[in-house]
Protein backbone atom coordinates (compact mmCIF):
# COMPACT_ATOMS: atom_id res chain seq x y z
CA UNK A 1 0.00 0.00 0.00
CA UNK A 2 1.28 3.16 -1.07
CA UNK A 3 0.95 6.74 0.66
CA UNK A 4 0.56 9.90 -0.95
CA UNK A 5 2.68 12.73 0.30
CA UNK A 6 1.94 16.49 0.31
CA UNK A 7 2.77 18.91 -2.14
CA UNK A 8 6.21 19.76 -1.55
CA UNK A 9 6.92 23.54 0.24
CA UNK A 10 7.87 26.10 -1.74
CA UNK A 11 11.59 26.95 -1.55
CA UNK A 12 10.98 30.73 -0.20
CA UNK A 13 9.25 28.87 2.31
CA UNK A 14 11.67 26.37 2.85
CA UNK A 15 14.86 29.27 3.01
CA UNK A 16 12.11 30.90 5.89
CA UNK A 17 11.91 28.16 7.66
CA UNK A 18 15.65 27.46 7.76
CA UNK A 19 16.65 30.90 8.41
CA UNK A 20 14.31 30.91 11.76
CA UNK A 21 16.18 27.80 12.50
CA UNK A 22 19.58 29.62 12.96
CA UNK A 23 18.07 33.15 13.94
CA UNK A 24 16.85 30.73 16.85
CA UNK A 25 20.12 29.05 17.45
CA UNK A 26 22.52 31.69 17.23
CA UNK A 27 20.37 34.10 19.61
CA UNK A 28 20.78 31.02 21.88
CA UNK A 29 24.34 30.72 21.37
CA UNK A 30 25.14 33.69 22.40
CA UNK A 31 21.91 34.66 25.22
CA UNK A 32 23.95 35.46 28.67
CA UNK A 33 20.71 36.60 30.16
CA UNK A 34 18.91 33.20 29.26
CA UNK A 35 22.19 31.11 30.21
CA UNK A 36 22.64 32.78 33.52
CA UNK A 37 20.06 34.19 36.01
CA UNK A 38 22.57 36.92 37.36
CA UNK A 39 23.10 38.73 34.35
CA UNK A 40 20.93 41.46 35.90
CA UNK A 41 22.17 41.45 38.61
CA UNK A 42 25.96 42.41 37.58
CA UNK A 43 24.51 44.99 35.62
CA UNK A 44 22.85 46.63 38.63
CA UNK A 45 26.36 46.08 40.63
CA UNK A 46 28.43 47.86 37.22
CA UNK A 47 25.99 50.92 37.48
CA UNK A 48 25.97 51.30 41.34
CA UNK A 49 29.91 50.98 41.07
CA UNK A 50 30.00 53.19 38.22
CA UNK A 51 27.74 55.92 40.71
CA UNK A 52 30.29 56.31 43.10
CA UNK A 53 32.95 57.23 40.59
CA UNK A 54 32.70 61.33 41.53
CA UNK A 55 34.78 62.94 38.65
CA UNK A 56 37.58 65.09 40.35
CA UNK A 57 39.06 68.42 39.52
CA UNK A 58 41.67 66.69 37.13
CA UNK A 59 39.73 64.46 35.38
CA UNK A 60 38.00 65.20 31.54
CA UNK A 61 34.68 64.19 30.72
CA UNK A 62 32.98 64.02 27.26
CA UNK A 63 35.70 65.47 25.38
CA UNK A 64 34.63 65.48 21.75
CA UNK A 65 35.99 63.89 19.07
CA UNK A 66 33.51 64.12 16.35
CA UNK A 67 30.05 65.50 15.37
CA UNK A 68 28.17 62.60 16.36
CA UNK A 69 26.56 62.65 20.06
CA UNK A 70 28.05 59.77 20.94
CA UNK A 71 31.82 60.77 20.02
CA UNK A 72 32.95 61.51 22.99
CA UNK A 73 35.68 60.59 25.46
CA UNK A 74 35.85 60.08 29.41
CA UNK A 75 39.47 60.86 30.64
CA UNK A 76 40.64 59.67 34.32
CA UNK A 77 44.39 60.72 35.05
CA UNK A 78 46.19 59.14 37.54
CA UNK A 79 48.42 61.21 38.85
CA UNK A 80 51.71 60.14 37.33
CA UNK A 81 52.72 62.29 34.30
CA UNK A 82 55.08 59.38 32.94
CA UNK A 83 52.01 57.42 33.08
CA UNK A 84 50.69 54.66 30.11
CA UNK A 85 47.09 55.80 29.14
CA UNK A 86 44.56 52.44 29.13
CA UNK A 87 41.35 52.93 26.47
CA UNK A 88 38.65 51.19 27.40
CA UNK A 89 35.64 50.29 24.89
CA UNK A 90 32.63 48.89 25.62
CA UNK A 91 30.36 46.20 24.78
CA UNK A 92 26.99 45.61 24.33
CA UNK A 93 26.34 43.85 20.68
CA UNK A 94 27.03 47.42 18.77
CA UNK A 95 23.87 48.51 19.81
CA UNK A 96 23.31 49.01 23.78
CA UNK A 97 25.55 50.48 26.95
CA UNK A 98 27.49 53.73 27.54
CA UNK A 99 30.96 54.88 28.28
CA UNK A 100 29.47 55.55 31.38
CA UNK A 101 28.61 52.01 32.03
CA UNK A 102 31.75 50.86 32.58
CA UNK A 103 33.33 54.15 34.50
CA UNK A 104 33.62 51.36 37.49
CA UNK A 105 36.88 50.02 35.77
CA UNK A 106 38.81 53.66 36.70
CA UNK A 107 39.38 51.70 39.41
CA UNK A 108 41.46 48.70 38.09
CA UNK A 109 43.08 50.49 35.51
CA UNK A 110 44.43 52.80 37.95
CA UNK A 111 45.42 50.50 40.06
CA UNK A 112 47.74 49.36 37.20
CA UNK A 113 49.53 52.54 37.52
CA UNK A 114 47.76 53.90 34.05
CA UNK A 115 45.34 57.08 33.27
CA UNK A 116 41.79 55.59 32.02
CA UNK A 117 40.03 56.60 29.04
CA UNK A 118 36.10 55.68 27.93
CA UNK A 119 35.61 56.01 24.79
CA UNK A 120 31.60 56.45 23.16
CA UNK A 121 30.97 55.62 19.88
CA UNK A 122 27.86 55.82 18.02
CA UNK A 123 25.56 52.70 18.32
CA UNK A 124 23.62 50.99 15.49
CA UNK A 125 21.16 51.88 13.63
CA UNK A 126 22.59 55.15 13.56
CA UNK A 127 25.72 53.80 12.32
CA UNK A 128 26.64 50.85 10.25
CA UNK A 129 29.88 48.88 11.70
CA UNK A 130 32.37 50.18 9.05
CA UNK A 131 31.31 53.53 10.92
CA UNK A 132 31.60 52.20 14.23
CA UNK A 133 35.03 50.64 13.75
CA UNK A 134 36.23 54.33 11.65
CA UNK A 135 35.12 56.10 15.39
CA UNK A 136 37.18 53.72 17.10
CA UNK A 137 39.99 54.19 14.82
CA UNK A 138 39.09 57.95 14.73
CA UNK A 139 39.43 58.23 18.62
CA UNK A 140 42.52 56.93 19.09
CA UNK A 141 44.03 59.25 16.46
CA UNK A 142 42.08 62.50 18.19
CA UNK A 143 42.82 61.85 21.73
CA UNK A 144 47.24 60.62 21.26
CA UNK A 145 47.31 63.80 19.88
CA UNK A 146 46.39 65.43 22.86
CA UNK A 147 47.36 63.38 25.65
CA UNK A 148 50.59 66.12 26.01
CA UNK A 149 48.03 69.23 25.88
CA UNK A 150 46.45 67.11 29.46
CA UNK A 151 49.66 66.73 30.89
CA UNK A 152 50.16 62.85 29.82
CA UNK A 153 52.71 60.94 28.47
CA UNK A 154 52.38 61.20 24.74
CA UNK A 155 53.16 57.82 24.14
CA UNK A 156 50.70 55.28 22.36
CA UNK A 157 47.94 53.65 24.95
CA UNK A 158 46.82 50.18 25.55
CA UNK A 159 43.64 49.39 24.08
CA UNK A 160 41.29 47.22 25.97
CA UNK A 161 37.47 45.95 24.85
CA UNK A 162 34.70 43.86 26.13
CA UNK A 163 32.60 41.67 24.03
CA UNK A 164 31.70 43.83 21.26
CA UNK A 165 34.03 46.40 22.75
CA UNK A 166 36.72 43.56 21.97
CA UNK A 167 36.29 43.46 18.51
CA UNK A 168 36.68 47.41 18.13
CA UNK A 169 40.13 46.88 20.18
CA UNK A 170 41.12 44.23 17.95
CA UNK A 171 40.41 46.17 14.72
CA UNK A 172 42.62 48.93 16.03
CA UNK A 173 45.65 47.62 17.27
CA UNK A 174 47.38 47.39 13.95
CA UNK A 175 46.98 51.86 14.13
CA UNK A 176 50.76 53.43 15.53
CA UNK A 177 48.93 55.27 18.50
CA UNK A 178 48.42 51.40 19.98
CA UNK A 179 50.94 49.61 21.78
CA UNK A 180 49.14 46.84 22.65
CA UNK A 181 45.29 45.73 23.10
CA UNK A 182 43.26 43.52 24.98
CA UNK A 183 40.63 41.44 24.25
CA UNK A 184 37.69 40.22 26.88
CA UNK A 185 35.02 38.21 26.48
CA UNK A 186 35.31 38.86 22.70
CA UNK A 187 32.97 38.26 18.81
CA UNK A 188 35.63 38.43 16.63
CA UNK A 189 34.08 37.20 13.32
CA UNK A 190 30.70 39.28 12.62
CA UNK A 191 29.19 36.21 10.03
CA UNK A 192 27.18 34.36 13.35
CA UNK A 193 25.62 37.86 13.92
CA UNK A 194 23.91 37.55 10.14
CA UNK A 195 21.80 34.64 11.72
CA UNK A 196 20.79 36.81 14.95
CA UNK A 197 18.05 38.85 15.83
CA UNK A 198 20.74 41.48 16.41
CA UNK A 199 21.24 42.03 13.21
CA UNK A 200 18.25 43.95 12.18
CA UNK A 201 19.53 46.53 13.89
CA UNK A 202 23.06 46.15 12.82
CA UNK A 203 21.88 45.09 9.00
CA UNK A 204 25.26 43.66 8.80
CA UNK A 205 25.94 42.48 4.87
CA UNK A 206 28.19 39.71 4.27
CA UNK A 207 31.01 41.45 2.94
CA UNK A 208 31.09 44.28 5.55
CA UNK A 209 30.80 41.28 8.25
CA UNK A 210 34.12 39.82 6.67
CA UNK A 211 36.28 42.91 6.52
CA UNK A 212 35.62 43.69 10.52
CA UNK A 213 35.84 40.62 11.74
CA UNK A 214 39.54 40.39 13.26
CA UNK A 215 39.54 36.31 13.27
CA UNK A 216 39.40 36.69 9.03
CA UNK A 217 41.91 39.74 9.12
CA UNK A 218 44.48 39.61 12.22
CA UNK A 219 46.14 42.27 12.24
CA UNK A 220 50.28 41.45 11.08
CA UNK A 221 51.74 43.70 13.77
CA UNK A 222 54.84 43.28 16.31
CA UNK A 223 52.20 44.04 19.01
CA UNK A 224 50.76 41.52 21.88
CA UNK A 225 47.25 41.33 21.66
CA UNK A 226 45.86 39.22 24.99
CA UNK A 227 42.74 37.33 24.31
CA UNK A 228 40.52 36.65 27.29
CA UNK A 229 37.69 34.69 28.09
CA UNK A 230 36.01 33.04 31.31
CA UNK A 231 36.14 29.27 32.17
CA UNK A 232 32.11 29.91 32.35
CA UNK A 233 31.66 31.59 28.86
CA UNK A 234 28.63 30.43 26.55
CA UNK A 235 30.71 28.11 24.03
CA UNK A 236 30.28 30.10 21.13
CA UNK A 237 31.57 33.18 23.04
CA UNK A 238 34.66 30.55 23.71
CA UNK A 239 35.15 29.75 20.24
CA UNK A 240 35.11 33.19 19.10
CA UNK A 241 38.35 33.49 21.63
CA UNK A 242 40.02 30.31 20.59
CA UNK A 243 39.33 31.00 17.12
CA UNK A 244 41.19 34.15 17.17
CA UNK A 245 43.91 33.72 19.08
CA UNK A 246 44.81 31.08 16.55
CA UNK A 247 44.65 33.02 13.69
CA UNK A 248 47.04 35.38 15.62
CA UNK A 249 49.26 32.58 16.25
CA UNK A 250 49.14 31.97 12.38
CA UNK A 251 49.94 35.43 11.42
CA UNK A 252 52.81 35.56 13.55
CA UNK A 253 51.44 38.03 15.86
CA UNK A 254 52.45 37.93 19.50
CA UNK A 255 49.66 36.48 21.70
CA UNK A 256 48.79 35.38 24.86
CA UNK A 257 45.69 33.64 26.08
CA UNK A 258 44.26 33.74 29.15
CA UNK A 259 41.20 31.78 30.40
CA UNK A 260 39.69 32.71 33.65
CA UNK A 261 38.64 30.05 36.13
CA UNK A 262 34.63 29.89 37.06
CA UNK A 263 34.33 33.38 35.28
CA UNK A 264 31.23 34.16 32.99
CA UNK A 265 30.27 36.69 30.14
CA UNK A 266 29.57 39.54 33.38
CA UNK A 267 31.90 38.64 36.32
CA UNK A 268 35.25 38.30 34.28
CA UNK A 269 35.17 42.17 34.21
CA UNK A 270 35.65 41.79 37.93
CA UNK A 271 39.49 41.08 37.32
CA UNK A 272 39.81 44.41 35.80
CA UNK A 273 37.96 45.73 39.01
CA UNK A 274 39.26 44.23 41.62
CA UNK A 275 42.79 46.34 42.51
CA UNK A 276 44.33 43.03 42.67
CA UNK A 277 42.09 41.19 39.44
CA UNK A 278 44.28 38.98 37.69
CA UNK A 279 43.37 41.29 34.12
CA UNK A 280 44.50 44.56 36.39
CA UNK A 281 48.14 42.50 36.51
CA UNK A 282 47.99 41.86 32.76
CA UNK A 283 46.88 45.89 32.25
CA UNK A 284 50.00 46.64 33.76
CA UNK A 285 52.59 44.36 31.95
CA UNK A 286 51.26 45.96 28.67
CA UNK A 287 51.80 48.93 29.95
CA UNK A 288 55.06 48.40 30.48
CA UNK A 289 55.89 47.07 27.26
Amino acid sequence: MTTKSGPAAPDHVVDDQASALRRARTDRDYDNSAAFTDVGSWRERWRERSEAVLPRPIDRLNLVYGLRPRQKIDLFPCGSVLAATVVFIHGGFWTRNSKETFRFLVRGIHAAGCNAAFLGYTLAPEARMDEIVEEARESGRWLVSRLGEFGLASRPFVTIGWSAGAQLAAMIVDEPYVAAGMGIGGIYDLRPMRDASVNDVLRLGEEEAIRNSPTLNPPRVSKPFVVVYGARELPAFKKQSEDFHAALVSAGSPTEKIVLPDHTHHSELDELFAAEGRLVQETARLACL
